[in-house]
């Protein structure tokens, strides 16, 4: 294991006016439940310029966007900064409660993006607080003790280095080391306003020798698409944005890699025509990725794809 022990953090948490209420409680429950080390940098991009939560804590970097950017450029703002200070780059979308003993599990490598598990993954039910992929504010506030026991009895059931390769996860909460984001590059923004650059930004990784794993000692609540497709966005918007985002895949990846990662619906069914089905099944999405690249694109685009 590569371990860049020197090296503090870059954390960049990105809002926005229409999720405010959920940019509050992912602030308080962030610096309630992380461990700050000296030379780390706390950015928070505004993406919508109303100067919200300015002065409310403790925040090195505030950036107020004149007018809104997408999901690539607010997130490559934060990465400059890690780029220049040479540091480890943490992605925060808004809509997260984070969880005592969070970070701890995403720090324990520096070869691969680590991005820990959350209610996707597992989903916990009793009478009193349940938790699914997709939850609101509402089912959340005051049940606040019950998530802390779901984390605790989660975290004794999972290691600390339990991790697995788990690509076809969204990048709402992840560490990327510096030896990747400095080989790898920015996100491309030329992707849509919100989707397909993470993916891209993943598959980018894979070429370069590094796998994206889940960290499933860490466990965070993610309430999920607040900024897009379960929040404001109407249908016909998300759909005009997804159509942007796989035709931009179609043009970079050709078909087989945006079939399987970007647009991911018959993923399973595209792997089993040509014949990696079994990869899919046991979860080998990096060697899947390599496979194919290697396949069906010239060098010269696999070496300048930043």
């Amino acid at each position: 294991m590569d371990k860049e022990t020197n090296l503090n953090h870059v954390f960049c948490f990105v809002s926005s006016k229409v999720t405010e209420k959920y940019s509050r409680l992912a602030l308080y429950s962030f610096f309630l439940n992380t461990k700050l080390e000296p030379g780390d940098i706390f950015v928070f991009v505004n993406n919508d310029g109303t100067n919200a939560f300015k002065g409310e804590y403790p925040i090195d970097i505030y950036i107020n966007n004149k007018t809104p950017k997408s999901w690539a450029e607010n997130f490559n703002k934060g990465l400059r900064v890690a780029k220049k200070f040479k540091k480890h780059f943490v992605v925060i979308t808004n809509d997260v409660v984070f969880t005592k003993g969070w970070l701890e599990a995403l720090k324990q490598t520096d070869d691969n993006i680590l991005i820990p598990a959350c209610n996707v993954n597992f989903m916990y039910r009793s009478e009193a607080f349940s938790t699914a992929p997709n939850m609101q504010l509402e089912e959340y506030v005051g049940k606040e003790p019950y998530l802390d026991a779901i984390v605790d009895f989660h975290q004794s059931m999972h290691k600390l280095d339990n991790l697995a390769e788990r690509i076809f996860m969204q990048m709402y909460l992840a560490r990327i080391p510096y030896k990747i984001h400095d080989e790898v590059g920015y996100f491309d923004h030329t992707f849509s306003n919100c989707g397909g650059e993470d993916m891209d930004f993943r598959i980018r990784c894979a070429i370069q020798g590094f796998k994206t794993m889940i960290a499933n000692h860490s466990l965070t609540l993610h309430f999920h698409g607040k900024s897009s497709w379960d929040g404001s966005e109407t249908t016909v918007e998300e759909e005009q944005r997804r159509a942007k985002y796989i035709d931009k895949s179609m043009k970079k990846w050709g078909l087989d890699l945006t079939e399987i990662f970007i647009k991911g619906t018959n993923a399973r069914e595209h792997c089993t025509e040509l014949g990696l089905e079994e990869q899919l099944k046991n979860g080998e999405s990096f060697n899947i990725i390599r496979l194919l690249v290697q396949k069906n694109l010239p060098k010269q685009q696999i070496t300048s794809n930043n």
